[in-house]
């Protein structure tokens, strides 16, 4: 499979930004929770892993209004695939964070090498809103690490690439990807 790089969009979350692992990192340096990686077996972690409800939230909205002063990484490849992904057109990212801004200034600062101009980012507050943007935009492949995102994709024209997270090792139908590495062959260079 051979992909146009203006029919292919992205999402961030566990796709282009490490979001889960700093999580992860916040809830053990900062409130001594201890959680793995691999623990996170399900994309609504609240059902796997024992954290309470106000810490959490705490540590979401941290995450969700600070991206960049909190320190979250780029997925390893992803900024060198996306810069170079840049040259050929815009960068379509979709999103089911609440606020643009924050996570906008976040994608600029990790694609500092890239044009404002191509990048476009799209903030739908939802999973189920993404659809509607997806197809708006004429996209036909869209990177997304939750299963339940793909199923809803599945029965349109966007066709769902799975990038493999610990909660989406589920058995599912979808074309999946370990790596930015991976994406990168896919694209149609």
């Amino acid at each position: 499979m051979k992909i146009l790089p203006s029919e292919l969009a992205f999402d961030i979350d566990g796709v282009f930004a490490d979001s889960f692992r700093l999580f992860i990192r916040t809830a053990r340096e900062q409130y001594g929770i201890s959680i793995e990686y691999e623990d996170i077996t399900d994309y609504d972690f609240r059902r796997v892993i024992d954290i309470d409800e106000k810490t959490r939230q705490e540590i979401i909205n941290e995450i969700l209004d600070n991206p960049l002063e909190i320190g979250i990484q780029a997925i390893s490849g992803a900024v060198r695939v996306l810069t170079s992904l840049s040259n050929l057109g815009p960068l379509l990212f979709v999103t089911a964070r609440p606020n643009r801004d924050a996570i906008l200034e976040w994608v600029q600062n990790k694609l500092e090498l890239v044009d404002d101009a191509v990048i476009h980012l799209e903030a739908t507050g939802t999973q189920e809103e993404k659809l509607p943007v997806l197809l708006r935009h004429g996209v036909k492949y869209f990177v997304e690490d939750c299963l339940e995102t793909c199923y809803l994709l599945e029965e349109t024209s966007v066709s769902p690439i799975v990038f493999e997270q610990p909660w989406n090792r589920k058995p599912h139908p979808f074309h999946k990807v370990r790596n930015w590495d991976e994406i990168s062959a896919m694209i149609e260079w």
